[in-house]
């Protein structure tokens, strides 16, 4: 009998520990933000969520046409809309600042710390991507360079 009560609450502890919410998890990993077709550019990616991520969303607003213009683009990200202000020296990028307020903490919000870095370094859009984070980059990418078309 003693045998019998000792499994069944090993069996209890172990279903209820593989049950229980791992409150120690980053928030916001997992596959929803891969971009499974690993696509880039202006062709309708759609992610694991399918929300689209086409350049067809991106809008372009430039501050002008002479030295130290400052330009904006919205593109979607994974959560929502993502706005760059992109400042330009002549032709050269100096700084590029993201803003994607509702992009998945930990995953779309480390792309919006460091790939405005790499484009600004790279002075192009032609950088890598931040693992994980496919659309919310591809959007940052993608806001980036239609900015840059109202500069030309």
């Amino acid at each position: 009998m003693k045998k019998t009560v000792l499994i069944l609450c090993l069996v209890l502890l172990l279903s209820m520990t593989a049950c229980a919410d791992n409150n120690n998890a980053t928030p916001g990993t997992g596959t929803n933000q891969t971009d499974t077709n690993n696509n880039t550019g202006n062709n309708n990616n759609t992610g694991t969520n399918g929300n689209n991520t086409s350049g067809n969303n991106a809008v372009g607003n430039n501050g002008g046409n002479g030295t130290g213009d400052v330009l904006t683009g919205t593109a979607r990200g994974y959560g929502g809309d993502v706005t760059v202000t992109v400042t330009l020296d002549g032709d050269d990028i100096t700084s590029v600042e993201a803003v994607g307020e509702n992009e998945t903490q930990g995953v779309g919000s480390k792309a919006i710390e460091e790939l405005p870095e790499r484009i600004s370094e790279a002075d192009s859009t032609d950088v890598e991507g931040v693992s994980g984070a496919t659309i919310t980059s591809n959007a940052i990418k993608e806001a980036v360079d239609k900015a840059l078309e109202g500069k030309k």
